[in-house]
């Protein structure tokens, strides 16, 4: 039986989503060491306060391996694209996380356009279940040399957004799950799920790193 990798980063990982396996703590958010660990905390049900918090998380499975995504980035704001590059007055948001350990991956949520303008729709509106389509919002996954989307055709699935805003400080918060497909010819799939709960920072002019 293959044990669960689990990334473990800095401060509270824990999230309000069903039955969670438990995250923990790391030291370098840029860089998770991270810890491989097949046990289930038991307080893993409990509903952390995760107010003034940016912190996600996501599971899925790849070569038979289950791994927990815990990420704690509260505070990071280079991890976070909240601004208007080249769409000004539009306002975009996105999160994009990249991470060395159990795989070299790169993680990515994205609203797109979350305040319109003349020339830019908006693309996520708040509040509510947004099935996965070819625009925003939208999960990405790179992980062994692949990159997965939810936009591409014949993913499946939904993110579920439960808190909503637009302006700095407010919190964008919820859950996703279903498959992801890889670009190109290869035919492979992810089936993933997760939660998010991020608290928007001040509007910037760049894109995530």
């Amino acid at each position: 039986m293959r044990r669960t990798a689990i990334v473990r980063s800095s401060s509270l990982c824990l999230f309000p989503m069903l039955a969670f396996l438990a995250g923990g703590c790391g030291d370098d958010p840029a860089k998770s060491t991270g810890d491989v660990d097949a046990t289930v905390d038991p307080d893993a049900s409990d509903v952390p306060d995760l107010s003034g918090k940016s912190v996600y998380r996501m599971e899925f499975a790849i070569d038979g391996q289950p791994i927990v995504i815990d990420r704690d980035l509260s505070g990071l704001d280079q991890y976070f694209a909240f601004g208007s590059t080249h769409i000004a007055p539009a306002v975009s948001f996105g999160m994009t996380d990249s991470i060395q350990f159990p795989r070299t991956m790169t993680i990515s949520i994205n609203f797109g356009i979350v305040v319109p303008s003349t020339d830019h729709a908006i693309q996520t509106e708040g509040i509510g279940t947004h099935p996965f389509a070819a625009e925003p919002p939208s999960i990405d996954l790179f992980v062994k040399g692949l990159q997965y989307r939810s936009s591409l055709a014949g993913a499946s699935g939904a993110i579920e957004i439960t808190q909503w805003g637009v302006n700095e400080g407010d919190t964008v918060a919820g859950t996703y799950q279903g498959t992801v497909i890889a670009e190109g010819a290869t035919g492979r799939t992810i089936d993933l799920s997760g939660s998010f709960h991020f608290v928007l920072p001040a509007r910037n002019a760049g894109q995530p790193q």
